[in-house]
């Protein structure tokens, strides 16, 4: 029999489910605000840990392309050094082949002056040579015949002898000045 009114039910099964629904309710009311308050944060953290790992992809991402710039850049221009490098390798050696033909063509062309002036000068020499020893025959055989003729005009003889040498002389002092100052 029921009563109606405030008591104490002493029924033990239906005060537990009685109990157990208002505790239940009291716990999905108070701590489901709780629970679904720490999964909102929780939600909240997880997606802004999403978006800054994401950002930080797209950043890498770009400093990884710029880097792959970076790297074709500075490859290209390694190759316009090694090409220029080349020409310029070329170049210096065309230049220097160039100077060592000049020089050697200099040499040479010094070589045969060289040759010529001492052969001029050998030739100068003899023909020096040969001048003083045609003067000296010239000398020794206008005094012999100078010496050969009249024995009487001694004085006339003299002054002859002394005119030829006098002469030839001056001749061989002429031609050996004209071959020091050639």
């Amino acid at each position: 029999m029921m009563r109606h009114g405030f008591g104490l039910n002493t029924n033990l099964f239906e005060t537990n489910v009685l109990n157990l629904a208002v505790v239940v309710g009291i716990v999905v009311t108070v701590v489901g605000d709780a629970f679904r308050t720490l999964l909102d944060q929780r939600k909240k953290i997880v997606l802004s840990t999403l978006q800054e790992a994401d950002q930080k992809a797209r950043e890498a991402q770009q400093r990884l392309e710029e880097a792959q710039k970076s790297v074709e850049t500075a490859r290209l221009r390694a190759q316009e050094i090694r090409t220029q490098a080349i020409q310029v390798a070329e170049q210096e050696s065309s230049m220097i082949q160039q100077q060592l033909q000049n020089d050697l063509q200099r040499l040479q062309e010094r070589g045969q002056k060289a040759v010529k002036l001492e052969y001029q000068r050998t030739i100068q020499r003899v023909t020096q040579q040969i001048a003083t020893l045609a003067l000296t025959t010239a000398e020794s055989k206008l005094l012999t015949i100078l010496g050969s003729q009249d024995p009487n005009s001694s004085k006339q003889k003299d002054l002859n002898e002394m005119h030829v040498r006098e002469t030839l002389c001056q001749l061989k002092r002429g031609l050996a000045l004209s071959y020091r100052l050639d």
